[in-house]
């Protein structure tokens, strides 16, 4: 076995592995995004191609730039060089013992130095891009340090697998921790290196670079530096992720070198399948990307130290009802109505397939399989055709003196889902609101401990509310309002469930019913404001009165 050579053998065994295998990932990722291209592709061998035509060669340097842009390509190298060692890669313990925060931080100075080398040549695009790539890494370390306030509920901030055996594993993959985690690894994993839809590593466009202005002024072998330790960076950031999601006792296993490869060959192809299918986002929206990751590692952290009693809960009711919190949280930043309406649905869905699997458990009676149907056919298929054909087409479902009424103006009603009413004057920005986001989880778990919650799905269902509550308070289109409205209506209705409480089926009935007749009035007034004042902002409400 590997780990019984000599330290400084091993040392130099997996540097030599690692600085190998690296521009091969780059190669593969960039022939998978040729495929989706419809290209042939340059061959996987490329970036080493590239790196040795790049060291052969000679290096031009401005007069104006200091000895940091000299230093800087090898301090950057040598940082992700040590880093390649605190990993357990070529055996089960890494030949330097290090925990993650010394991990995360070389990285961080290889970054800061690169930053500091594009100011220092003294070009306009070198500047801009490492005023940017500063900006990234405010938003990256919340996201990274989520990830190690789950690693230190372990009790250790070593960089160990979350599960130590297969059996663990198998219990942990059932869980959406294990799937939060992931998504706020790759979100997290995917702004440091530089990849879309955060920065495009192709792209010869100056105003969008990120990394590639700030390495503009290099050249030759300090360029050939600069870009195999940053394929090195990624094959060690896949490798930690592989590491830390991936049952620890493969470690012991003698092919563990080739199946962690393997594992990172899989999430190279992932990436570039994701690269493919996404743009890159404007650079004010980054933001708001990354503070959902650390959203996710912060929901990952709570779900993960929040008391679980076992009292025949399902993981399904668990995951469906994070993905309700989920598409509330989205709701705060996606694009369009025509989106949130969509987000909507999905929310509504799973609170169907909810109150399915606990009648179904329970053995309800007739009487609650019809309320679920009469909560699937409002939520999943009326309220959203009310809402696409009165948004879409006019107010043809109003009544008809309603209709005759305000027939001239009707066409003016007309909105276009795909606009974005996300620019409207609102109380609070996007990144804000999902600041106040994580500070909702976070009340809403102490909530439930203070309610005697035994299930997860309780503290969920308080955050959905909430959410809900934020959504309505930090947006004033009116139609947003509605929408938020209608998610908190969601978690309203899960909520008695999460509690064990019965509620009499006349009653929920009657909910459903004032539910209808709200959509039908915020609709009413939408098309009231929408004639007086052309704007569906709520502050115009106040103006919306009758002339006599």
């Amino acid at each position: 076995m590997l780990e019984n050579l000599p330290s400084p053998v091993l040392a130099f065994l997996q540097f030599a592995f690692v600085f190998a295998l690296s521009p091969l990932l780059i190669g593969i990722m960039r022939k998978v995004k040729a495929r989706f291209q419809g290209r042939c592709g340059s061959p996987v061998i490329q970036p080493y191609i590239d790196i040795i035509k790049l060291l052969s060669k000679g290096s031009a340097r401005s007069s104006i730039t200091p000895f940091i842009f000299a230093i800087a390509p090898v301090a950057g190298f040598a940082s992700i060089a040590i880093a390649s060692l605190m990993l357990p890669i070529l055996s089960p313990a890494p030949v330097l013992a290090a925990n993650i925060i010394v991990f995360i931080y070389l990285f961080a100075i290889g970054r800061f130095l690169t930053a500091l080398s594009g100011l220092d040549a003294g070009s306009a695009f070198g500047g801009m891009g490492s005023s940017r790539e500063m900006l990234y890494s405010i938003l990256i370390e919340p996201a990274m340090f989520a990830i190690v306030i789950i690693m230190a509920t372990s009790g250790s901030l070593n960089i160990v697998p979350l599960a130590p055996d297969l059996a663990s594993w198998q219990l942990l993959i059932t869980s959406p921790v294990y799937w939060l985690i992931a998504a706020a690894l790759l979100l997290a994993i995917m702004a440091e290196t530089g990849r879309l839809p955060f920065d495009n590593p192709a792209t010869h466009l100056e105003l969008t670079m990120v990394h590639e202005a700030m390495i503009l002024e290099n050249s030759g072998p300090s360029l050939a530096l600069v870009e195999w330790a940053h394929a090195a960076k990624i094959f060690l950031f896949f490798s930690f992720v592989a590491i830390l999601l991936a049952p620890g006792s493969l470690q012991a296993n003698p092919l563990w070198p080739l199946i962690l490869f393997a594992s990172t060959v899989i999430l190279a192809v992932i990436v570039a399948t994701i690269e493919s299918i996404s743009v890159k986002v404007r650079l004010f929206k980054v933001s708001e990307l990354l503070i959902f990751a650390t959203l996710l590692g912060l929901m990952a952290f709570l779900m993960r130290i929040f008391v679980v009693k076992s009292d025949g809960e399902s993981w399904l009711q668990a995951i469906m009802a994070l993905a309700m919190l989920l598409a509330a949280i989205y709701f705060l930043f996606s694009n369009t109505i025509r989106n949130r309406i969509q987000l909507y649905i999905v929310q509504s869905i799973c609170l169907v397939a909810i109150l399915l699997q606990v009648s179904l458990t329970h053995g309800a009676a007739g009487m609650n399989y019809l309320f679920i149907a009469a909560i699937a056919a409002l939520k999943i298929l009326i309220i959203p055709f009310v809402l696409y054909h009165s948004l879409s087409f006019g107010m043809k479902l109003m009544p008809l003196n309603f209709y005759l009424r305000f027939g001239e103006a009707r066409e003016k009603f007309k909105l276009n889902l795909d606009a974005d009413p996300i620019f409207m004057n609102a109380p609070m920005t996007t990144s804000r609101a999902l600041i106040y986001a994580s500070i909702i989880m976070v009340l809403a778990f102490a909530i439930s401990s203070v309610l005697g919650g035994t299930t997860i799905i309780l503290p969920l269902t308080v955050a959905l509310i909430l959410i809900g509550m934020l959504i309505i308070a930090s947006k004033t289109h009116l139609i947003l309002q509605l929408l938020g409205f209608l998610m908190m209506e969601n978690g309203v209705v899960l909520l008695p469930y999460a509690l064990h409480i019965n509620l009499p089926f006349i009653g929920e009935l009657v909910a459903l019913f004032d539910v209808i007749i709200l959509v039908r009035i915020t609709l009413l007034l939408s098309f009231k404001m929408k004639e007086t004042h052309g704007t569906l902002d709520t502050e115009k409400l106040v103006e919306l009165v009758e002339k006599r």
